[in-house]
């Protein structure tokens, strides 16, 4: 999944635009979505800015496979 941020003057904006496509899901706080491709097209077209965020991995990634 592509993960994003969008900067807070463009996020009603954007918003709109993306939920017309399909669900947009808020992943964090600071705050990143995950988008489609398709999303990102979108705000393209649009001019919306939004910067490519590295996906973390859950804590339950993290710890599979240990003797926890």
């Amino acid at each position: 999944m592509i993960c994003i941020r969008l900067a807070k003057a463009e996020w009603g904006k954007a918003w709109r635009v993306m939920i017309e496509i399909a669900p947009v899901r808020l992943i964090a706080e600071d705050p990143v979505y995950e988008v489609l491709p398709a999303h990102l097209d979108l705000l393209k077209a649009n001019g919306i800015a939004y910067h490519l965020v590295n996906q973390r991995k859950s804590q339950k990634d993290k710890r599979h496979g240990t003797s926890h």
